[in-house]
């Protein structure tokens, strides 16, 4: 499924979210965002261009960062949850949803999300 359709569908599903992004992070591009709020979106840019640092781990001793599978960042505001896509893991998800949401229930239905992206893009 194409990664724009993709993100808007499960963002109309689920209302507490307030933003779905998708970044390439070998090119650098934004693939696809959705945004609730317009005044948030130089918030959800802004926060995925972060997926590239966010989703690896810290450089290893020969200076090599490797990616993981996920990543999430909280503050009062807001939680910020990234997934990779596991059929192209230079693709990652962002998921913003209000600092209150219940961040295991957020990063599980990220994965799950993760998972509908890829192969067709």
């Amino acid at each position: 499924m194409a990664i724009s359709s993709t993100i808007k569908e499960e963002l109309a599903q689920r209302p507490d979210v307030v933003a779905l992004a998708c970044m390439d992070t070998r090119s650098g591009l934004v693939l696809g965002m959705e945004v609730r709020d317009e005044g948030e979106r130089d918030n959800v840019e802004f926060a995925t261009v972060s997926a590239t640092q966010l989703c690896a781990a810290p450089p290893s001793d020969d200076d090599v960062e490797e990616p993981v599978d996920e990543s999430f960042v909280v503050s009062q505001r807001w939680v910020h949850a990234y997934a990779r896509v596991p059929s192209d893991r230079d693709l990652v998800l962002l998921g913003m949803a209000p600092g209150n949401a219940n961040v295991a229930l957020f990063r599980d239905w990220l994965k799950h999300v993760a998972e509908r992206v890829g192969p067709d893009r």
